[in-house]
């Protein structure tokens, strides 16, 4: 039975074949019109995306991160002047690079393979020659033979995901066979805004990121922007980390959304460093990164939202509890009393390091790691890659074909308890030469795996253990010495006071006539209660006639150790020493003057707070300990008076309030002085 030509019925049998059959036509066209015209769009893309290929026209998502909206790049690498075609490390990029050299043309019969990544892959502390890039470089010449090698590090100090995928854009100029990316401690160092990208609906940033993989859309969006002026990149030409700002830790806060973001951008970036090194011509491996656990305390805790005064001062209780029990050695009533803060609030990162300390002296080794782990993913200043990082690494590498190195396993299967710590990583995440070996031995196996290394009869561990003296022996006990030291500076001006003790007191051994080693040194045996110790790391740090700054500080630690110690003589001489180093400090002046009060010598403590307080007019304490000097010499209406500016700086300072309302009753008729 043929369908009606009509909806309306009133055709009959003898009009249905002359009129049905223009209708039935009229439906085939229209379903092959909308056919051909998506084949002949799709042909005209095509033929487009090819002649813009032939001009040279690149995608856009390989030069511009939509993230960030970051397109500002300085070259890594300059032709050395006067070469053929050498290229070397630029002068102005040598504070976050190695020195490297290496021939714009790759030579024939050669393998080039460029490391990229932060501060763990240049090898910090030391440099390239003892990163797993040097180890690399020196496996490869040994294990197979048979074609050169080239093992170039590119990695940048501080540089997270986003700069490295920027990077990648200029080393691809130089016909690379291999890209190996260790990247994901520094995705939060830097302040950024995703704004752009959350006004931005969904479904548009999805057609968004389809459209920016083709040559047509870059080509349209640069033509439509050239008359534009300059979009100003969020984010400067060369890093400048929060840590580096004058704000510091106090510029982290704890934000969901933008740690959603960030892990978004992480993944993206990742993704688009593949894509960039296959449109070279070049294959990837992914290394998932890897972070000290059992040694390394979180940067910065911070407490939950909309805790109340009441149960922050309980939680406050709990937690002092559970440090002094830490402290005895009695880690079964230190875990009741973390495990009842947390109760009250779980997000304060460093409970959950104490906790896992505590597990970890239990021998509930587990709970030990799980609980290291929810104290590194609660750091609210974030310097280590966090847990859904390896999962983002692992995705990315499976679903783009990718071989990946899981080094964040390697090390714990290596460590204790599987808990990585001070085995294997010098800090929060720096490597030890050791560790470095051993990630460099696992890429060796992953090209030889893949085919990329014929291993010579002679690759064993014989011939590791060779190369193993020719790179160690690079390093002279001084280099070492140094290289610990300054990140003991690091760790210090981070606030990782016990970290960078512990490096500063292995860097005294090494290099004996450092000063800044033995301040840091000294500091750690103060931090330790080892008075006598740190009296003797300080005086020898003087001896050693170190800068200005070391100097200064010196002299400020001894001077109170010396107090601590009840030698407030020495002590006054020691800050006086300090003040002539720093004379606008105001904390020295404020120390100076409670040693006067000590002496019950009024006059000049009061003189020595007001000279605080004229330096630092909002210096809290100068202002109470100058208000109680007042009232110490009789002077009650200028006691009052400073007490009442103490309260309004700082409203909820109890001692105040109670010295300002004793004040005020000795005011009272006929009493103008203390009794």
């Amino acid at each position: 039975m043929l369908s009606p030509g009509r909806s309306d019925g009133n055709f009959s049998d003898s009009e249905t074949t002359p009129q049905t059959q223009p209708v039935s036509r009229a439906q085939l066209s229209v379903t092959k019109k909308i056919v051909f015209s998506l084949i002949a769009c799709l042909l005209f893309f095509g033929v487009v995306e090819l002649i813009l290929a032939a001009a040279g026209v690149r995608r856009m998502r390989y030069d511009e991160d939509p993230y960030v909206g970051f397109t500002s790049h300085i070259p890594l690498y300059v032709e050395k002047p006067g070469s053929d075609g050498e290229m070397e490390t630029a002068p102005n990029k040598l504070t976050f690079f190695n020195t490297q050299h290496f021939s714009r043309h790759k030579p024939p019969g050669t393998y080039r393979i460029f490391c990229v990544g932060g501060s763990t892959t240049f090898g910090r502390p030391y440099d390239d020659g003892t990163s797993y890039c040097g180890w690399l470089r020196e496996f490869l010449r040994t294990a197979d033979t048979s074609r050169s090698w080239e093992v170039i590090n590119a990695g940048g100090i501080s540089y997270a995901s986003y700069r490295v995928a920027l990077l990648m854009e200029e080393l691809i100029q130089y016909e690379p066979d291999l890209v190996i990316v260790y990247s994901g401690h520094n995705e939060f160092l830097e302040r950024r805004t995703y704004a752009s990208v959350i006004g931005t609906p969904a479904a548009v940033r999805g057609l968004g990121a389809v459209l920016s993989g083709t040559r047509t859309f870059s080509a349209v969006h640069r033509l439509v922007h050239a008359r534009s002026a300059p979009k100003s990149a969020d984010l400067p030409g060369e890093v400048e980390t929060i840590l580096d700002q004058s704000v510091g830790l106090d510029g982290f806060k704890r934000d969901e959304k933008l740690r959603q973001q960030v892990l978004d951008h992480y993944r993206y970036n990742l993704q688009r460093m593949v894509d960039i090194a296959r449109s070279g011509g070049a294959e990837m491996i992914l290394i998932s990164p890897a972070s000290n656990l059992r040694d390394c305390a979180p940067f910065k805790s911070q407490h939950r939202a909309l805790l109340k005064e009441a149960e922050l001062k309980q939680w406050q209780t709990l937690f002092g509890r559970a440090g002094a029990a830490l402290g005895k050695g009695e880690f079964d009533a230190a875990l009741a009393a973390l495990d009842e803060a947390a109760r009250i609030d779980d997000r304060f990162a460093e409970l959950h390091y104490l906790r896992g300390r505590a597990l970890d002296r239990l021998g509930r080794s587990q709970e030990a790691k799980d609980a290291l782990k929810r104290a590194r993913d609660e750091d609210v200043c974030p310097l280590r890659a966090l847990t859904p990082m390896h999962a983002i690494v692992s995705d990315v590498a499976a679903a783009r074909g990718v071989p990946l190195i899981d080094f964040h396993a390697i090390v714990e299967n290596r460590s204790a308890q599987n808990i990585p710590g001070e085995n294997l990583f010098l800090d929060h995440v720096h490597p030890t030469i050791e560790g470095h070996r051993i990630l460099a031995i696992a890429v060796v196996d992953e090209l030889i795996a893949e085919g990329v290394i014929s291993p010579d009869a002679g690759w064993n561990e014989d011939a590791i253990s060779r190369v193993a003296e020719t790179v160690e022996g690079r390093v002279d006990t001084e280099a070492h010495g140094r290289a610990l030291s300054n990140l003991a500076q690091v760790l210090s001006w981070a606030g990782k006071h016990e970290e960078s003790g512990r490096l500063a007191l292995q860097a005294v051994e090494m290099i004996p006539e450092n000063a800044e080693a033995h301040f840091l040194a000294g500091c750690e045996f103060a931090r330790r209660n080892d008075l006598k110790q740190a009296e003797a790391e300080f005086e020898r740090t003087l001896e050693l006639r170190p800068n200005r700054r070391i100097t200064q500080k010196a002299h400020d630690n001894l001077g109170l150790v010396y107090v601590q110690q009840g030698k407030f003589n020495d002590a006054e001489a020691q800050y006086l020493e300090a003040i002539r180093a720093d004379p606008n400090s105001a904390r020295l002046y404020n120390n100076l003057g409670l040693i006067a009060a000590r002496r019950n010598n009024l006059d000049e403590a009061a003189d020595y707070f007001e000279q605080a307080v004229a330096l630092e007019p909002r210096f809290v304490m100068a202002h109470f300990n100058l208000g109680t000097a007042f009232a110490q010499q009789g002077k009650l209406r200028e006691a009052a008076t400073r007490f009442e500016l103490v309260l309004r700086l700082q409203p909820d300072y109890p001692e105040a309030s109670e010295s300002l309302a004793n004040v005020r009753a000795m005011l009272g008729p006929g009493r103008e002085r203390f009794p």
